[in-house]
């Protein structure tokens, strides 16, 4: 379970920092909807007009990293259990 946690941990904070990047590299609003609860938690920690995009880098990149990374370890137990039958 350690090792499972481990990986989805990986796997969650490089998801969203891939995605936040990927989607200021590209301006493509498909890569925009996966992030959109740390949008709108950044937009309402620091307001409309003040966030920056340091600011949705603090932000947004560990709260999606934290969605994506339960999201990954429910996909892990969902196959490992897939395995053990």
């Amino acid at each position: 379970m350690v090792k499972q946690i481990g990986i989805a941990l990986v796997a969650g904070v490089g998801l969203s920092a891939m995605l936040f990047w990927l989607s200021y590299a590209t301006n493509s609003e498909l890569l925009l909807w996966p992030q959109f609860v740390g949008f709108v938690v950044c937009i309402a920690l620091r307001g409309v007009h003040s966030a920056t995009k340091t600011d949705f880098a603090e932000i947004a990149i560990p709260i999606n990293a934290a969605i994506y990374t339960g999201f990954v370890l429910v996909l892990l137990q969902v196959f490992r259990r897939a395995d053990s039958k």
